[in-house]
């Protein structure tokens, strides 16, 4: 049993064999409260949590909207006219903590994966798709400055290329290697007032 909960956390994102033994100790200690609660946190984020149809966001929709679209997308407030394009939930969570962007989003997932060749193909037409239909001036690519981001924001450079649209990155004001989740409020600013 214990040995399932390691391989269990050894699942999320960015925990290792150390980190999922560590959580798995701890659970085995802690109060019968805490793991009911955290239990049903669990299972209510499950049941509540729905991704966005327009940006793919997950968020919990706890006024049962059947339009399933999230507050910053059915926000009349926020500029149309941009759209951002990012790899993660996380990602977006750091930049609207910013309070320097107000556009729109759109969340890929990951970035590009060779592993996952047909749900790359997905996601990046329903971005095509989405930059089509709501002609935003302009697209900027804001992933990662990885390996993998960099590719990522090529391909997408290269399948919006019919549209007549402005695309732009992130200015580097982020150094090498840098994932967005990370960054700070003024290192956000910079890059996107630097972006190119």
């Amino acid at each position: 049993m214990f040995d399932k909960l390691v391989e269990y956390f050894l699942k999320f994102p960015g925990i290792g064999p150390r980190q999922a033994k560590r959580f798995a100790y701890f659970l085995s200690s802690a109060d019968n409260e805490f793991v009911d609660e955290l239990s049903k946190l669990i299972k209510e984020i499950k049941n509540n949590a729905v991704q966005c149809v327009s940006c793919r966001r997950y968020f919990e929709n706890s006024k049962n909207d059947a339009s399933n679209r999230c507050p910053i997308c059915s926000s009349l407030n926020r500029n149309g006219a941009l759209l951002m394009v990012v790899e993660k939930n996380l990602d977006l969570d750091n930049i609207e903590k910013t309070g320097i962007y107000n556009g729109k989003y759109f969340i890929l997932g990951s970035a590009l994966s060779l592993k996952n060749e047909k749900q790359n193909t997905l996601i990046f037409k329903e971005l095509f798709n989405k930059a089509q239909k709501e002609k935003p001036a302009e697209v900027i690519l804001a992933t990662s400055a990885t390996l993998e981001g960099e590719n990522t924001a090529r391909y997408i450079e290269k399948i919006l290329e019919p549209l007549p649209v402005k695309v732009t990155r992130l200015g580097r004001g982020l150094s090498t290697g840098t994932e967005l989740e990370y960054i700070d409020s003024e290192t956000m600013d910079n890059a996107l007032k630097n972006r190119k």
